[in-house]
């Protein structure tokens, strides 16, 4: 079954890009990464930028509403996502405990069941 693991993370928790902090947290995803796709469970992902970057879109009465930033105030920030192709839940929370904002405490790891339409 696939799983969409949404990555949160406090504003301001993750090390400052480019310090030496940052790369030993951007190596700890490296190799997650990596056994990810060696066991043959990741199946896509990627970072987002952050908040402030974020462009909210809604459409009423078939006017397009256009809200800069994230569509709520939060005190959690989505900082990134993956799919992961898993047996079952127990196998996805036993991945998700392996990313690195997870390891470190300084975020969460959601997962939620991927639709299948077919």
């Amino acid at each position: 079954m696939r799983y969409a693991f949404i990555l949160v993370a406090k504003t301001g928790t993750e090390p400052g890009y480019g310090t030496e902090e940052w790369k030993k947290y951007a190596t700890e995803y490296e190799i997650f990464n990596k056994d990810a796709a060696r066991a043959g469970v990741l199946k896509g992902g990627d970072p987002v930028q952050s908040v402030e970057q974020a462009t909210t879109v809604r459409v009423a009465d078939n006017e397009i509403k256009l809200h800069n930033e994230p569509f709520a105030e939060l005190k959690e920030q989505i900082i990134g996502w993956y799919v992961f192709e898993c047996d079952d839940l127990d196998d996805a929370i036993s991945w998700a405990a392996k990313v690195p904002i997870a390891v470190r405490g300084i975020g969460a790891v959601e997962i939620r069941p991927v639709m299948d339409f077919s």
